[in-house]
């Protein structure tokens, strides 16, 4: 379905999305094309990684229910966008943020389930087979870290730049070697799989069809890197979510049970780099947002202050680990 109703559209200069639903209301178009930051058409993956996401798409289901399954990218236009069939009009991301206040009380049922389905998802991507090495970009590293090396290796002028000096100043000098050395760090990690890349609550869509699989949008960002990367960049969200969200008049409880139903999916404990990589995602989140979207003073300060608890906890982690490698 490439026509029907617009029932959304949002966007950056990174990336635009607009969603569209057919005449009943019950299916839908997701079509994202390029901001006008972005140089190029929006990236696919790899014939060799395309074909080892393609199981992925074909079955979502968890323990006899519907489950989560990837969505592959088919191009759209001539623009170098991409469009998704997609079950839904909305990202689990505008689920859990339903409004100031929330018109409704919160049913965390619904959530938790989708997230469970989400951590299985991604533990089987995790497992899919790598691609042969012959084949060009065939073993990159995700699209979002080199976006993030990039960035904290040579920001362009203007607000990435500004960011740049900001965010050293107000998380310290000895934070910010910590995250470069993790930045850095993160690719020589073992084992390294098939990763999402970015996966995002806003490209996890619930579907609206009882007894539908719900869908995330997959491809733009896949690359080969620890299983670790998309793990912290799913905890990652949640957290900035539970940070920001006390207007919601949500009980703590409620996150941390989101949080446990995406663990108990995945089925395997945090461990430092996935303490590391909550750090990471935190950061680029912060320069897509500042970058690509607005510069506003109060919400790099808040989002330093987070950063600052990430880098902290991401510490205490590794002092953890190196304890019990010492007990061994």
């Amino acid at each position: 379905m490439t026509g029907g109703t617009v029932v959304a559209e949002y966007g950056s200069a990174l990336v635009r999305t607009r969603v569209l639903a057919d005449e009943r209301g019950d299916r839908f178009t997701w079509i994202r094309t390029p901001g006008a930051a972005r140089s190029g058409p929006l990236p696919q993956p790899p014939p060799s990684l395309l074909a080892a996401l393609t199981p992925l798409e074909l079955d979502g289901a968890t323990d006899g229910r519907p489950g989560v399954r990837c969505v592959l990218p088919r191009a759209h236009g001539s623009a170098g966008g991409l469009r998704y069939p997609l079950p839904g009009r909305r990202s689990l991301a505008e689920l859990l943020l339903p409004g100031d206040p929330p018109s409704a009380p919160y049913d965390a049922s619904y959530p938790r389930e989708v997230l469970y389905g989400f951590g299985r998802l991604l533990r089987a991507l995790h497992a899919a087979p790598l691609p042969a090495v012959d084949e060009a970009d065939a073993h990159a590293l995700p699209g979002t870290w080199r976006r993030l090396r990039s960035w904290a290796d040579s920001p362009a002028s203007g607000p990435a730049a500004q960011l740049h000096r900001s965010l050293r100043e107000l998380i310290g000098a000895s934070h910010w070697a910590r995250v470069e050395k993790w930045l850095s760090e993160l690719p020589e990690a073992a084992p390294r799989t098939l990763v999402h890349g970015a996966p995002g609550l806003g490209l996890l869509v619930p579907a609206e069809v009882r007894d539908t699989a719900n869908g995330l949008i997959t491809g733009e960002d896949v690359g080969v890197a620890p299983w670790q990367w998309d793990v912290g960049w799913v905890l990652a969200e949640l957290r900035e979510l539970r940070f920001f969200s006390a207007r919601l008049r949500r009980p703590e409880t409620a996150w941390e049970w989101l949080e446990q139903s995406f663990l108990s999916g995945y089925g395997r404990p945090r461990d430092p780099l996935v303490q590391r990589s909550i750090v990471l995602r935190s950061l680029l989140h912060l320069h897509d947002f500042s970058v690509y979207v607005a510069w506003d003073e109060a919400e790099v300060r808040r989002y330093a202050a987070l950063l600052a608890d990430a880098v902290e906890a991401a510490d205490l982690t590794d002092g953890q680990g190196d304890q019990q490698e010492g007990v061994r």
